[in-house]
């Protein structure tokens, strides 16, 4: 008895690489690590778009607070909150990426960029 061994390798789309591990919620700062604060009021980012330095290997805890729902994303690290009203978006990250990545709330609100060396 012959046996065919038929193996198919399925073509799919692309995956990016997984997110790395972040924590959410507002909670105790690291000592030494990066503390970045924006809050979006109609529509518009306070304080104004700027560039925050953060040290390469440092721990970045991102804080956001607005006035309607908003949906706030690390570009470059693909990381996201939640931010609403009643409740500030925080997100708690490593800096392991060296470059400039836009924080933004979405859909168009430029908040800060993070600027990684």
């Amino acid at each position: 008895m012959k046996r065919l061994l038929v193996v198919a390798l399925l073509a799919g789309c692309s995956s990016s690489p997984a997110a790395q591990p972040a924590t959410t919620g507002c909670a105790s700062a690291a000592p030494d690590g990066v503390v970045v604060t924006a809050a979006v009021r109609d529509g518009r980012a306070e304080p104004p778009p700027h560039r925050v330095k953060v040290p390469l290997g440092s721990t970045v805890q991102l804080r956001v607070e607005t006035d309607a729902d908003a949906e706030v994303h690390v570009h470059g690290y693909d990381l996201e909150t939640e931010a609403k009203p009643a409740s500030a978006g925080c997100v708690s990250f490593v800096a392991d990426r060296s470059g400039l990545f836009d924080v933004e709330a979405h859909p168009e609100t430029l908040l800060v960029q993070l600027e990684v060396r």
